[in-house]
């Protein structure tokens, strides 16, 4: 029973770390259009 509660509990983990990091990869690559009077 405990090692069911645990094992679950390492795989929201494990998704949300996951997610987490699809995430920030997706802020990283996308680079908003710079104005052209900033330019």
């Amino acid at each position: 029973m405990k090692k069911k509660i645990v094992l679950t509990f390492s795989k929201g983990l494990g998704l949300l770390a996951i997610l987490f990091v699809s995430t920030a990869c997706v802020w990283i690559l996308h680079r908003p259009e710079v104005p052209e009077e900033l330019k």
